[in-house]
């Protein structure tokens, strides 16, 4: 509360803002809603740049465009239709690959085994779910095996650090690494194991477990970015 507190005029009016329109997206998810979903979930992101425009001096791009790409991705998988899945996957493809680019930059990684001993069970959980799953196209298939890998080196990255690592930065870093393994995990039983029977609970949980993602990663940013000043004015 106090923190809250702290907080600028204009801060606490977008952080609010961010939770009701969250709230608001989550909702509209349970009914199934589209012509709403469609206006508030590209806002949950967009809030979110706006928060961070305002809570921080030196404003990183990479931090905008990784955001984004996450937008575009979102708003592909609104339709549920195979073929905007498909540009939906390749968004967030290319999303993945930005965002371990941008962690390892950030936590200055050197030392990859861990990463690698960490990621094998991710691995195997995804890819035995992909191997039980229901029939998918070559390229959606492809597709997902590709990013089957990036979510398991994601998750490697995360957990070694936060093994390896542990403070109060890395903790913020490690609910990111959490909620994006469990949203991943959501969204590929309700979009390929159980396509077509997946139970309606499934979209309001990935919603709320998407605005997770958003604001650790957000979160995570700003910490690091502080961290980093802090020791540079020093």
């Amino acid at each position: 509360m106090n923190n809250f507190n702290q907080k600028s005029q204009p801060e606490k009016i977008i952080f609010v803002l961010y939770y009701v329109v969250a709230t608001i997206e989550v909702i509209t998810e349970s009914f199934s809603y589209k012509p709403l979903i469609f206006v508030f979930k590209p806002m949950i992101p967009l809030t979110l740049m706006a928060l961070y425009w305002i809570t921080s001096k030196k404003r990183d791009p990479f931090f905008f465009v990784t955001v984004t790409l996450a937008l575009i991705t979102d708003v592909f998988f609104i339709p549920n239709t195979e073929r905007l899945l498909f540009f939906g996957l390749l968004f967030f493809f290319i999303n993945r690959i930005l965002i371990i680019y941008y962690i390892v930059k950030l936590m200055k990684i050197k030392d990859y085994v861990p990463m690698f001993i960490a990621m094998i069970p991710f691995l195997f959980i995804f890819f035995y779910l992909l191997s039980i799953s229901g029939e998918l196209t070559v390229r959606t298939y492809y597709i997902v095996i590709i990013q089957n890998i990036l979510i398991s080196i994601l998750a490697g990255i995360i957990l070694s650090h936060y093994i390896m690592f542990y403070n109060k930065k890395a903790t913020w870093l490690f609910i990111f690494g959490l909620l994006c393994v469990t949203q991943y995990f959501i969204v590929f039983l309700e979009k390929y194991y159980l396509a077509g029977v997946s139970p309606a609970v499934f979209r309001p949980v990935a919603m709320i477990l998407n605005t997770g993602v958003y604001f650790s990663f957000y979160k995570f940013i700003v910490a690091k970015k502080k961290l980093h000043n802090n020791r540079f004015s020093a």
